[in-house]
C-alpha cells in the first residue's frame, strides 16, 4: 500500500507533470527550429515527401495492436502490488512482440510499397528516395518501440525526471545529426538515418535508467506467459481503435492531400498541424502521470480519490486549453509568417481550425487517462471508432469537393464529435451530470479569455502600426508582448471570476516539491 500511496500522491503526480512540461518544451523547441531548417535544405516538395512517408508509416505501425498503451498501466499496477516478477514479464513480452511486429512491417513494406506509392500518386522518379525512406522509417519504428518499452518503466514508477532528462538529450543528439545530414546534402534519407542513429544510441541510456529506478526489476527473459500476453493484447486491442482514430486524425489528411493536391499541399498542412498537435499534447503531458496514479488507486479500489482527481484535472485542463487555443486562433497568420515566412495562408487556416477540435480533445483528456489507468479502454474504443469513421468519410468527401480546406474541416468536426461523445458516455461512470459539470467549468474561463484576447489584439495592432519596416525581430517582440498582456489579463480575470481559487493555489503549492514552493 505504501508504494501505491507514493505513485498516486498529489506531490508525485504534480512533480511528474512539471518534468513532463520541461520535456514538452524541449520537444517544441526542437520542432520550431527543425521545420524551417528542413524546409530550407529539402525544399517544400521533398519536405512534403518526408511528411507523407511518416504518415504512411503511422498506418503500418497499427500492426502493434495497441500493445504499447498497456505497458504503463500494468507495470504500475504490478509495482504497486509488489509483484516485480510480473512487471518484468510485461517488459520482456513487450520487447519480444516488437521484434516480431517490426519484422512483419519490413516484409509488408518491401512487398507492398508500389501499392502505397501508386495510391499517393508519387512520381516514379521519387520512388527510390521514397522506398529508402520507408524502410528507414520502419527501422526507426522498431528502435523507438524498444526504447518506449523501457521508457514505460520510468513512467509507471513516476520517474519522469529521469525519462525527460534522457529525452532532452536524445533531442539534442537527433537535432545535431539531422542538421549535419541536411547540410551534407543527404536529403530525406539522411534525415531518417540521423533519427535512427540517435534513437539507437538512446536505448542503452533508458535501459540503465529503468534498471536504476526499479532495482528489483531483473529485465531478463523468464519464459513465455500466454495468460499475460492475452491480457496485454486484450487491453491493447480495445485501445487499437483509439490509436486508429489518432492516426487518422493526424495522418489521413496528409495522405489525401498528397494524392489529390501534391506534396506542396501536404507540406502546408504539416506546417499548420504540427504545432497544434504539439500544443495539444502540452496539457495532456502535464497530467499523463494520472495513468499510473489511477492504476495504483484502482488496484486498492479507491474510487473517491479517482473521482476527485478527474474533477480537479478537468478544471485545470479547461483553464489551460481555453486561453492556449484561443491565442492560436487569434495569431495563427502571424505565427506562420514569423515561423515559415509569408505566403502560408493555408497553413494558418489549418492552425486556426484544428485549434477548435484540439481544445475539445484536451478538455476531455483527463477522463481518457483515467479510463486507461482503470483498465477500461472499451469506452474510449467505441467513441473513437465513431470518430475515425466520421473522419474518414468527412475528410474524403470534403477534400474532393472543397480541396484543402475540406480536409481540415472534416478532421475538426470528427474531433469535436468524438470528444463530446466520450465525455458523455464515460463521464457518467465517474461523476454525476458530466455536461452540467463541464458547462459550469467552462463558463468562467471563457468569460476571462474574452477581455484577454481583446487586450492582446490591441497590443498587436499597435505594434503593427509602429513596425512599418516589417522586421521579423520586431514582429517576434510584438507577438511576445501581446502574449504577455494576454496572460496578465487572463490571470487577473480568472482570479476575479473565481475560476482559480485560493484552494487551488494551496493544492498546487502543497503538491510542489519543497525547493519549488514560493513562500505562502
Amino acid at each position: 500500500m505504501e508504494t501505491a500511496d507514493h505513485l498516486s500522491s498529489s506531490r508525485v503526480v504534480v512533480r511528474s507533470g512539471i518534468y513532463n512540461i520541461a520535456g514538452f518544451l524541449a520537444s517544441a523547441l526542437y520542432m520550431i527550429v527543425l521545420v524551417p531548417v528542413a524546409t530550407h535544405f529539402l525544399g517544400r516538395e521533398q519536405y512534403g515527401l518526408w511528411t507523407a512517408v511518416l504518415a504512411l508509416t503511422g498506418y503500418i505501425g497499427l500492426a502493434d495492436l495497441g500493445l504499447s498503451t498497456s505497458f504503463v498501466t500494468y507495470i504500475a499496477r504490478y509495482v504497486s502490488l509488489g509483484d516485480l516478477k510480473a512487471a518484468n514479464r510485461v517488459v520482456t513480452h513487450g520487447l519480444l512482440f516488437y521484434v516480431l511486429v517490426s519484422s512483419v512491417m519490413l516484409i509488408v513494406s518491401m512487398i507492398a510499397y508500389p501499392v502505397f506509392f501508386d495510391f499517393l500518386n508519387i512520381k516514379e522518379a521519387d520512388w527510390a528516395t521514397a522506398r529508402s525512406a520507408l524502410y528507414l522509417s520502419v527501422a526507426l519504428f522498431a528502435m523507438t518501440s524498444v526504447a518506449g518499452v523501457y521508457g514505460s518503466i520510468l513512467a509507471a514508477v513516476q520517474r519522469m525526471d529521469a525519462f525527460n532528462l534522457q529525452f532532452v538529450g536524445l533531442l539534442a543528439v537527433k537535432f545535431s545529426f539531422t542538421c549535419a545530414a541536411l547540410m551534407a546534402g543527404y536529403g530525406v534519407g539522411g534525415v531518417f538515418v540521423a533519427d535512427l542513429t540517435a534513437t539507437m544510441l538512446s536505448i542503452p541510456v533508458v535501459m540503465y535508467l529503468a534498471k536504476r529506478s526499479v532495482p528489483g526489476l531483473i529485465l531478463r527473459w523468464d519464459g513465455y506467459d500466454r495468460a499475460l500476453m492475452r491480457t496485454l493484447l486484450k487491453f491493447g486491442s480495445r485501445l487499437q481503435v483509439s490509436r486508429v482514430a489518432d492516426i487518422v486524425q493526424m495522418s489521413f489528411d496528409k495522405l489525401l492531400l498528397t494524392r489529390y493536391l501534391g506534396f506542396s499541399a501536404t507540406a502546408m498542412y504539416d506546417y499548420g498541424s504540427r504545432p497544434i498537435n504539439r500544443l495539444r499534447t502540452l496539457p495532456v503531458t502535464a497530467i499523463s502521470s494520472l495513468i499510473p496514479a489511477v492504476s495504483a488507486l484502482d488496484a486498492h479500489d479507491n474510487d473517491a480519490r479517482i473521482r476527485a482527481a478527474v474533477v480537479r484535472s478537468t478544471r485545470y485542463l479547461v483553464l489551460i486549453a481555453v486561453p492556449l487555443f484561443s491565442l492560436c486562433v487569434l495569431f495563427a497568420q502571424r505565427l506562420m509568417t514569423l515561423w515559415i515566412g509569408p505566403g502560408n495562408e493555408l497553413a494558418a487556416y489549418t492552425l486556426q481550425v484544428l485549434s477548435v477540435g484540439s481544445c475539445v480533445a484536451v478538455v476531455m483528456s483527463a477522463l481518457s487517462l483515467v479510463s486507461l489507468g482503470k483498465g477500461e479502454p472499451e469506452f474510449q474504443m467505441r467513441t473513437t471508432l465513431v470518430q475515425a469513421i466520421l473522419n474518414l468519410i468527412l475528410s474524403t468527401v470534403l477534400v474532393m469537393h472543397y480541396g484543402f480546406m475540406g480536409a481540415v474541416t472534416g478532421t475538426t468536426i470528427s474531433m469535436i464529435v468524438g470528444g463530446v461523445l466520450f465525455f458523455y458516455t464515460y463521464g457518467r461512470r465517474v461523476m454525476d451530470a458530466p455536461f452540467r459539470f463541464l458547462g459550469t467549468t467552462l463558463l468562467r474561463p471563457i468569460a476571462s479569455v474574452i477581455p484577454a484576447l481583446l487586450g492582446a489584439f490591441l497590443v498587436a495592432a499597435l505594434g503593427d502600426h509602429l513596425n512599418t519596416g516589417e522586421s521579423r525581430f520586431v514582429g517576434v517582440v510584438v507577438l511576445g508582448v501581446a502574449c504577455l498582456v494576454f496572460v496578465a489579463v487572463y490571470a487577473a480575470f480568472v482570479r476575479l471570476t473565481g475560476a482559480f481559487t485560493a484552494d487551488d493555489m494551496g493544492f498546487l503549492r502543497n503538491a510542489l516539491p519543497h525547493k519549488m514552493r514560493s513562500p505562502a
